[in-house]
């Protein structure tokens, strides 16, 4: 049992009470019984009430489920609970307990039904909104009574569904709950209201969608069955007889235009335009985007809805797919997440923000972090916190890198110059860097980006040319987070600690990942909070809080919000075990790779003595003369199961950064040219990574003996 009691509550005596649920709206009943101080067994129909069971252990009540009803009775009979109640879904059998006699010593049980009875309905939510009622009942009734002793009405609005209607419901419930408490036993205040109603005579409800009905019937049938995670209405064509789902009536609208009238089919008979995406690899014929989602309303068959849990590039067949890359969240992101909803605070600011935020300081030893949106969001805060302005602020970037790297330089309005990597770690060369900043007076700092979770070989040297001119450093650890950096007196450093300002991405594929987001960091306080005033609008300052929509310039809306942050939270616990298993991943690929004779003449990329890299992505560069495109489209066409990606594609050479500064950059251009990125996702296995050597054995085996995938 639970609490004892909640300090300074106006309810001293400790009541124990059984509460019976069928679902998770039931977990609105929970606060009465906190509130009061309850001691509490909250007994759930099933295991699927996993909302209901995780907001009794927050709060200290003991859970169990009905499936076995012989243990729940000696649970509830050790109790000895003052109070039972029961709340069902309508249609549902009450619990066996429930149902037996109350005798005059023992617990008062009270059963509390919502909506309205009709027969064939999913859910007490249909009949309300199906027969057009203005309100909706929540009724208490009293075990061995016929009556109801109270009742309380809910509005139905006019475009209510039965999902918000359960909402209204489940709180309308917890307030007779909460009588049921206060008064020691039957409601004061609200009325009884006789026998238990029910819609029997309207009728059945119907099964699905009747093609004569008006729009308006249409209407009412489609809330009353919206009720996620279950099916929504179904509509049959008649001459088919396919069924589909109708959510919305701009898919109604839609299937009578397109399936009625036209006769086409409700899928795939729409024209698409697509376009390649970097980040999603499919590998059937390349990765694809959708670009129009010109068919967004029309209507699924009920037989393909499992096509709507497919997430992109998922394998085909049994065989699992190898990916590049998947995150690693961790045991508490539901608990987090749910805490962050039970807050009822999901913006931002939020405590798991400020968390999140200590996370990522600590990882890459800094002492300020503010979270934002992405890791693209992430460098524009830091190009603006570092005065990059004006077209003649020219910052030097890695040619061979992210195209984001240099975006976020224009959309703070400088001009990156793309400058070449060396050919072992792939980060920015020091001889290229010394060449530039020679011939360019222009250059007021210098992003960094280490490669593939590889600390770049040359930043104690770049580092120490910045600081001999005067110039900033921006680390760009998007993928080498959680690396570790060798310097020249021996120490080591975390890579991003000692730039002047450092960005990471928590995207899904990062070293943690949350779907989408990023941070700004640095050991400049002063620095980081400029870094989040560009990216909260740039309020104005010093102005007052009724001021707070006046701005001193124009900056953009990128604070990461709460719910990103939770899951951030879990995925930041497991950032150890994500390394560990990264570099066991490493080391297999150099063992496969090393036990294959036609494979010698791979070489994967080499970290500087001393730095201990996280081996984010492993990338192995081809022979030369062997072109990575040919023997990369090769392994996409034969082995569909395993996700490929090229190298970056060298930003001297894409038009939108040519400029007269521009330096040759041969090495990014031959990385491009030769480079295939291996999986390398935590979930990899030991035989995973035999299969993804043999295949690139294959690959190559085949593009060098004169074939191409087409």
């Amino acid at each position: 049992a639970g609490a004892e009691g909640v300090t300074g509550s106006a309810h001293p005596r400790t009541m124990r009470v059984v509460l019976c649920v069928q679902d998770d709206s039931a977990i609105h009943c929970l606060e009465p019984l906190a509130t009061r101080g309850c001691q509490a067994i909250c007994i759930a129909s099933d295991s699927t009430c996993c909302g209901f069971a995780r907001r009794c252990m927050e709060l200290g009540f003991s859970f169990m489920t009905m499936q076995d009803q012989a243990v729940s009775k000696v649970a509830v009979d050790n109790f000895n609970p003052e109070f039972m109640v029961s709340v069902p879904q309508l249609g549902k059998q009450v619990p066996q307990i429930m149902e037996e006699p109350a005798v005059s010593d023992g617990p008062k049980k009270y059963i509390i039904h919502v909506g309205e009875q009709m027969q064939g309905a999913p859910w007490p939510e249909f009949a309300p909104i199906w027969l057009g009622a203005d309100s909706s009942r929540v009724s208490l009734l009293q075990v061995g009574k016929d009556e109801q002793v109270a009742v309380s009405r809910v509005r139905v609005g006019p475009e209510e569904t039965a999902l918000s209607l359960r909402a209204k419901h489940a709180q309308a419930a917890a307030a007779l709950l909460a009588e049921v408490l206060e008064n020691g036993g039957l409601p004061k205040g609200l009325p009884a209201d006789g026998a238990v109603p029910t819609a029997a005579s309207a009728g059945e409800a119907p099964p699905q969608i009747c093609l004569d009905w008006p729009e308006e019937k249409v209407e009412r049938f489609v809330r009353a069955s919206l009720f996620p995670p279950h099916d929504p209405a179904v509509v049959a064509e008649p001459t088919s007889g396919e069924t589909y789902f109708v959510e919305t009536m701009e898919q109604w609208r839609m299937f009578r235009v397109k399936v009625l009238q036209e006769g086409g089919s409700s899928e795939g008979s729409l024209s698409r335009a697509y376009a390649a995406d970097t980040h999603w690899y499919s590998n059937i014929g390349g990765s694809i985007v959708k670009m129009g989602d010109s068919d967004i309303h029309m209507p699924i068959k009920t037989v393909n809805k499992k096509r709507k849990a497919i997430i992109p590039g998922a394998a085909m067949g049994a065989r699992k797919k190898l990916r590049m890359n998947e995150p690693l969240i961790g045991p508490n992101a539901e608990r987090y997440c749910s805490s962050a909803l039970s807050s009822g605070w999901i913006g931002v600011e939020g405590p798991y923000v400020k968390q999140f935020e200590k996370h990522l300081a600590r990882i890459c030893g800094c002492n300020a972090a503010c979270a934002v949106q992405s890791g693209t969001a992430a460098l524009y805060g830091a190009m603006k916190a570092l005065g990059v302005s004006d077209p003649s602020h020219h910052v030097l970037v890695p040619s061979f890198t992210c195209a984001a790297c240099a975006d976020a330089i224009v959309h703070a309005g400088g001009r990156p110059i793309p400058i070449d990597c060396e050919m072992e770690s792939y980060g920015l060369c020091k001889e290229a860097v010394r060449t530039a900043l020679e011939t360019d007076r222009d250059a007021v700092g210098i992003v960094i980006a280490p490669c593939y979770g590889v600390p770049s070989r040359d930043f104690n040297d770049i580092l120490a040319m910045c600081k001999d001119r005067g110039l900033w450093i921006c680390e760009d650890a998007c993928e080498s987070y959680g690396a570790v950096k060798g310097m020249e007196d021996g120490t080591k450093a975390p890579v991003g600690a000692l730039a002047t300002l450092t960005v990471v991405s928590v995207r899904s594929e990062k070293m943690i990942g949350v779907g989408e987001g990023g941070a700004v960091l640095g050991n400049d306080a002063t620095l980081v909070a400029r870094a989040k005033w560009w990216c909260s609008r740039a309020p104005c300052r010093g102005a007052g809080l009724w001021r707070v929509y006046e701005h001193d310039a124009v900056g953009q809306n990128f604070r990461l919000p709460e719910m990103l942050a939770a899951v951030g939270c879990a995925a930041a616990e497991m950032l150890p075990t994500m390394v560990e298993r990264k570099r066991a991943i490493h080391e297999w690929y150099i063992e496969s790779i090393a036990a294959r004779r036609s494979l010698k003449a791979v070489q994967l990329q080499k970290q500087a003595e001393g730095d201990e890299s996280v081996w984010w992505i492993n990338a192995a560069l081809l022979p030369e003369g062997v072109s990575g495109e040919e023997v990369g489209m090769r392994l996409m066409k034969d082995y569909p199961d395993i996700e490929i990606r090229p190298g970056f594609f060298p930003l001297n050479v894409m038009k939108i950064f040519k400029s007269k500064w521009l330096q040759p950059c041969p090495n990014a251009e031959t990385l491009y040219k030769r480079l295939v990125c291996l999986p390398s996702s935590n979930q990899l296995l030991r035989e995973d990574i035999d299969r993804i050597c043999g295949a690139l054995e294959d690959a190559l085996g085949a593009v060098t003996a004169g074939g191409s995938a087409e």
